[in-house]
């Protein structure tokens, strides 16, 4: 396909648009991008942090609107291509797919860590020299997180677990019900699997739906879907499953390819209805005689075929989404086969469960595959406002990732602000055993880790000056201070934990994608 060039150079104007790079770009100029990106995108994401920040709402080209204060949602929807914002949504995937947490803290540090660094570099001191500051600071401020950490007990772990839900602005109630659920679901995987390899994708299902606020959690699978008659049982004990590929429906030589039944008399009729019977009958009892009295069938399913089976006893589920299905093979051990294969193979292939319970619960249908012996877990989440799903969503996927990493890691440290804020202090005493420009730079580091807690302490409502004032006096009696959502100064307790791995994830990552970018000297467009 070929554009006219006047289409062309709209195209390329467009993206150069979204680049913001018209040509290369180097010295001052350079240090004008770095400075602006850094600060828009800290900007957008600050308002945001903390159980207190403030939503965004994100309208994409297609007119879907996206409510949310999740820091990974917010930097992957932004529509921009500077090279800048590129390498910084990089830093946000990593943290996702490592962590599936603390995506918006590492962004926060890196934005902090180049704006700092800014003043350093308009003094001439020279990029490799900050570089190996930020290095300094952060092997040090990574010794003081593991000198810090504690190990954690199932209190801690719990706190660590809620405070990850709460983070993202949802009530206290719901991040107890939601940290319980997901803590439970996790250790009682996490027992099963041993010293395997445990992939929350494919292991743990998260339901979210309209209704009075509850959480149900199971083992097994929860399917919100309706059988394919109202004449199918509704409890099976210790079902046989039966997993099926594409449409199941009935082929007969009356039908022309054009799909048009040519009957051209009384008998022709019967004659259709008949063959279309006996073949029906023919599908239904190849699923009888495999054995299986549970069907999940990928596609559409012939009516016939359905009353037949419905005759038989069995439950039959249509028009499935892949992920649900592949939920049950996981929970089952079934495989998926077509209509056409053996009957023997489809006995070989079947899995089993220790029941299934069909039940109406505010005006939806649900089953209830429960299997006691596999690792698979299905937490059905219920939120009485329909704009408070995608929060609840984001709040849960935290809380079982920390749950995960936590079970494997079990270190905690302070959260609240009070983490940053130490290590801030601490680095500031370790400045001063430097010599050279070294310590500006460890000077800087040390005020990018205060600007977490800062940003914490205005979105909570608090003045930040007297707020670090107090955070800075009880650390110095020794107490352990955080902030707290009542605006105030307190010592840990009630306890408040984060997640030790997570917050070294981002320590590393953040400070390695703010040396990277300070290492720049050119932007160059290629042509």
């Amino acid at each position: 396909m070929t554009f006219s060039p006047q289409v062309e150079d709209a195209f390329i104007r467009q993206i150069r648009e979204r680049v913001a790079v018209d040509g290369p770009v180097e010295d001052d100029q350079l240090l004008f991008h770095i400075e602006t990106m850094v600060t828009d995108i800290r900007q957008m994401l600050a308002s945001s942090f903390g159980p207190c920040g403030m939503n965004k709402l994100v309208y994409d080209p297609v007119g879907d609107v996206h409510m949310t204060s999740d820091g990974k949602t917010i930097i992957k929807e932004i529509d921009i291509l500077h090279p800048v914002a590129v390498s910084l949504k990089r830093l946000g995937q990593s943290m996702n797919k490592s962590c599936g947490d603390g995506t918006k803290t590492a962004l926060l540090l890196a934005c902090s860590l180049l704006k700092n660094a800014l003043p350093l570099l308009r003094k001439k001191i020279h990029p490799s020299v900050i570089a190996h500051g930020y290095e300094l600071s952060m092997g040090k401020a990574y010794e003081m997180l593991e000198y810090i950490c504690e190990e954690a007990d199932d209190e801690m772990i719990r706190a660590g677990v809620k405070s990850a839900a709460f983070a993202k602005g949802i009530t206290e109630d719901q991040a107890d019900r939601i940290a319980d659920a997901m803590y439970a679901a996790v250790c009682k995987l996490n027992a099963m699997v041993g010293d395997s390899y445990l992939d929350l994708e494919q292991n743990v299902k998260v339901m979210k739906k309209v209704g009075s606020p509850d959480v149900i959690s199971i083992a097994g699978v929860i399917l919100d879907e309706t059988p394919a008659r109202d004449d199918m049982p509704k409890f099976i004990d210790s079902p046989r499953v039966l997993l099926l590929r594409n449409d199941i429906k009935v082929t007969s030589n009356y039908v022309n390819p054009q799909h048009f039944v040519k009957i051209d008399g009384l008998d022709t009729a019967f004659e259709f209805k008949k063959a279309r019977m006996q073949a029906a009958l023919s599908y239904a009892s190849k699923i009888a005689e495999s054995g299986a009295n549970l069907v999940f069938c990928e596609g559409e399913m012939d009516s016939a075929i359905e009353e037949v089976l419905s005759q038989k006893k069995i439950l039959v589920y249509k028009r499935l989404k892949m992920k649900d299905m592949e939920y049950v093979s996981n929970a089952t051990g079934a495989d998926f086969m077509k209509i056409h294969d053996d009957v023997a193979d489809m006995a070989l292939s079947l899995g089993h469960a220790d029941s299934i319970h069909v039940e109406k619960k505010r005006y939806e249908t649900f089953a209830y595959l429960r299997v006691s012996d596999q690792p698979v877990t299905t937490v059905l989440i219920h939120e009485p406002m329909k704009y408070g799903l995608g929060k609840i969503e984001e709040a849960a996927d935290d809380a079982l990732n920390n749950a995960a990493l936590l079970l494997k890691n079990p270190y905690v440290v302070t959260g609240a602000g009070g983490t940053e804020y130490f290590l801030a202090r601490s680095l500031r005493i370790y400045a001063h055993t430097l010599s050279g420009k070294e310590q500006l730079a460890v000077l800087a580091f040390a005020d990018s880790m205060e600007e977490i807690a800062k940003t914490l302490a205005k979105n909570i409502g608090m003045d930040v000056i007297d707020a670090m004032i107090d955070l800075s006096a009880r650390q110095e009696e020794g107490i352990d201070a955080r902030l707290d959502v009542s605006r105030h100064v307190i010592g840990n307790d009630p306890i408040v934990y984060d997640c030790a791995t997570v917050k070294k994830y981002a320590l590393v990552a953040a400070t390695e994608t703010a040396i990277n970018i300070l290492r720049v000297d050119e932007i160059l467009l290629k042509k």
